[in-house]
């Protein structure tokens, strides 16, 4: 049997209610009913496409947020998690990540993907709710739940966002109605450039804040409660022509009391532009791996617009991806894991660097005399 690694996660109340009745049916400690249901939860999601996995409400909601000061009284329960390190991994793996959420971040960017593991598989076997929680559909697919999230990014987007996204948008239209692929010029790098960041700012690099999701919880509200909640969901994961009016509707409402309840008189713009910043560079940090993977031995230099660096390059150094997915090949996983090369994500694959073209061979690491 594998050795146990420990962890914890935190819960609401009612979670932890159910969590206990089931425990007492089928006979086992709380430690175990809870290896058991992430493992039959683990292996139900493996087994869909990664738009019908499922997740928690609560977890599109930040439910229970963060206390937002030390001595603010909390609303959830530390519980230890006791289970192979693998099953912890692939708990994570099947779990839903917000755009702009990470592991470790800011108490408002960080992602809880081994608590959404847990809260969902708690909530497929036994059900449970509170007065926050009550008339929420409990159980989204994934690819809903992030059609939720955007609606709440177009609803509280601020004006850098705006102004991004509206550009994007306008292009979108042009270029539809054009009979034939745009003249290759400068305005196509720009262009390209344009729609590949509106795109990363939507699908990656999103600002988190409470008051973000608490216009999530009031859209949930409307869109996953009542008779009409499986429909509303269904919108969501389909994001057809319904859902991006809405999307486009919420994106251009000028009046702020048509898009929150509560105002807190505090103005997010600093997110919005640093979210705005951050999917620029997101795409300039594409260009430059692109560059570094197929550029010419004489082009070798390349300015960084974000944050404004020339960067230089050998003229004999490259970088190669090779064609297979998954681990690298060999020999590059030999020469990453002595130290002579090192490797980064490209696209779907691995990228090494610093390499030499090589007659008859094709590649070989660059040696210490060549620093």
């Amino acid at each position: 049997m594998p050795a146990h690694t420990e962890t914890n996660v935190r819960l609401p109340h009612c979670a932890l209610d159910a969590l206990a009745a089931v425990a007492s049916h089928r006979g086992t400690s709380r430690d175990e009913t809870l290896r058991q249901l992430l493992a039959e939860h683990v292996e139900a999601q493996q087994k869909l496409d990664p738009d019908d996995r499922l997740t928690h409400i609560s977890t599109v909601l930040r439910y229970p947020p963060p206390p937002r000061w030390r001595n603010d009284p909390r609303h959830d329960t530390p519980v230890r998690l006791r289970a192979p390190a693998a099953l912890l991994e692939r708990a994570r793996s099947v779990s839903l990540t917000l755009p702009g959420q990470h592991e470790r971040a800011h108490s408002d960017y960080q992602s809880r993907r081994l608590t959404d593991a847990v809260m969902t598989a708690i909530a497929r076997t036994e059900p449970f709710t509170d007065d926050f929680l009550t008339g929420l559909l409990p159980l989204l697919r994934h690819r809903a739940a992030l059609g939720l999230w955007r609606l709440t990014t177009a609803v509280t987007s601020t004006t850098p966002e705006r102004i991004l996204l509206t550009e994007a948008e306008h292009l979108r239209i042009n270029m539809a109605w054009l009979d034939e692929a745009p003249p290759h010029d400068s305005r196509t790098a720009e262009q390209r450039h344009l729609l590949l960041t509106a795109e990363a700012l939507e699908e990656e690099e999103a600002w988190h804040s409470p008051e973000r999701f608490r216009a999530a919880a009031r859209l949930a509200r409307h869109l996953l409660t009542g008779p009409d909640a499986k429909t509303g969901e269904q919108l969501l994961h389909t994001q057809g022509e319904e859902w991006h009016e809405q999307y486009q509707d919420a994106l251009h409402a000028q009046d702020p009391a048509a898009t929150s309840e509560e105002t807190t008189g505090y103005d997010w713009t600093g997110r919005g532009g640093t979210a705005v910043w951050r999917a620029h560079r997101r795409v300039d940090l594409q260009d430059f791996e692109d560059w570094l993977i197929s550029r010419e031995d004489t082009n070798t230099k390349r300015t960084m617009p974000r944050p404004g660096w020339l960067l230089r390059t050998p003229a004999t150094w490259h970088a190669h991806a090779p064609a297979s997915r998954g681990p690298l090949p060999e020999p590059y996983a030999t020469w990453v894991a002595e130290g002579r090369a090192l490797a980064f994500p490209h696209s779907s694959r691995q990228a090494v660097w610093p390499l030499l073209r090589c007659p008859g061979t094709g590649w070989e690491p660059v040696q210490a005399s060549s620093h």
